[in-house]
């Protein structure tokens, strides 16, 4: 998937630090240099020396927004950004401020989940399309079957699995006469149509397990990020500075072309044209290499002309990396404008709807 890229972005300038990997044959990174928080962005659930992680997913575009936010204000309310957890499945999700607060801050907590389902009354049938994350349709299916020959449910005469890819759809023949939303709400209380999500953000940091709520996790990222910008910004200053060494002495060399042929002419030894060059020109080793390595139908003005044209550019790009290094705002600037592009490219509508307390009343 193309968001893919944004996991591994710059990768191969040093952003992160690298390993051997198990049987010790190549080098792996110790993380991925994401330009997002993706860590909240994709659902994680394991068990690992004896230590379980919980982590639920959101959508895209709140957590990158709530991450800008608490860029900029450390006391952000979380809440008015990340509207709640947003699961792949879709569903629907009880609304509780209290405890999506306890969650955001701590990082523990309980979340219900609804699935979805419409009623086709040609066909006398109820059709799931959405069902929680925690579960799978085989488990939904079993349960059911499971309370059919128990005898706690009867209005069922058939069940099946018609998911293909179109999408889940678990299908509910139900026998003539019967309610199908006071069947679906006898199902959510018996059956995992309805299900809760216990939150556990067990996060590794540094090699240490951290249970941290939103607020942290997304303080720590950012964190993370700023010294994979360093680094990336480091990288290419190293690499311009470098590409300037080389065009300088081309500046010099501009000055006695004649000169520079007739001292790799009259040299006798291959050995001493790069000692020679350095005497001079008054250039280093390095320099006087790159020079020597031209080939002789470049060595003319238009040439050089044309290869230190973008020394000034190189100069003014060098500055402003060095002002980025020295500025912590100015670095986290490019990590806004990083996250805003990623909503550009990559946001997508949220797939779990709430259930408000009103909701619920009114069902009662």
């Amino acid at each position: 998937d193309p968001i893919c890229n944004e996991l591994f972005r710059d990768i191969d300038k040093e952003t992160v630090d690298f390993v051997p990997n198990y049987d010790n044959t190549m080098q792996e990174p110790t993380l991925l240099p994401a330009t997002f928080p993706s860590v909240l962005v994709n659902a994680n659930v394991g068990i690992a020396v004896s230590m379980a992680s919980n982590v639920c997913s959101f959508n895209l575009q709140e957590i990158c927004e709530t991450c800008i936010a608490l860029m900029k204000n450390p006391e952000h309310d979380i809440l008015s950004t990340l509207k709640g957890p947003d699961f792949p499945g879709g569903g629907f999700m009880f609304y509780d401020e209290a405890e999506l607060n306890k969650i955001y801050e701590t990082g523990r907590g309980s979340i219900k989940v609804r699935s979805k389902y419409n009623y086709d009354k040609s066909a006398n049938c109820i059709e799931v399309t959405e069902i929680p994350y925690s579960t799978t349709v085989e488990a939904i299916i079993d349960k059911i079957v499971e309370l059919i020959k128990q005898g706690k449910i009867r209005e069922i005469s058939y069940i099946r699995d018609e998911t293909d890819l179109d999408g889940l759809k678990i299908a509910i023949d139900l026998k003539r006469g019967v309610d199908p939303d006071k069947l679906m709400q006898k199902l959510f209380r018996l059956t995992p149509l309805q299900d809760n999500y216990s939150c556990n953000f067990n996060i590794l940091i540094a090699g240490t397990p951290k249970v941290m709520g939103v607020r942290e996790i997304l303080t720590e990222w950012t964190a993370f990020r700023e010294e994979c910008v360093k680094r990336r910004t480091y990288y290419d200053l190293t690499k311009k500075k470098e590409k300037l060494h080389l065009l300088e002495a081309l500046s010099k060399i501009l000055l006695d072309i004649d000169k520079a042929i007739k001292i790799i002419r009259e040299t006798e030894q291959e050995s001493d044209v790069v000692p020679n060059l350095m005497l001079g020109f008054g250039i280093d080793d390095i320099q006087a290499e790159y020079v020597a390595e031209i080939k002789l139908r470049n060595i003319n003005k238009q040439y050089i002309l044309r290869r230190i044209q973008d020394v000034d550019t190189l100069k003014q790009e060098i500055a402003e990396m060095e002002e980025i290094l020295s500025d912590r705002k100015k670095i986290r600037k490019i990590i806004v404008t990083e996250l805003q592009n990623v909503i550009k490219l990559y946001s997508k509508p949220r797939k779990t709807l709430f259930y408000y307390q009103s909701d619920i009343e009114n069902e009662v």
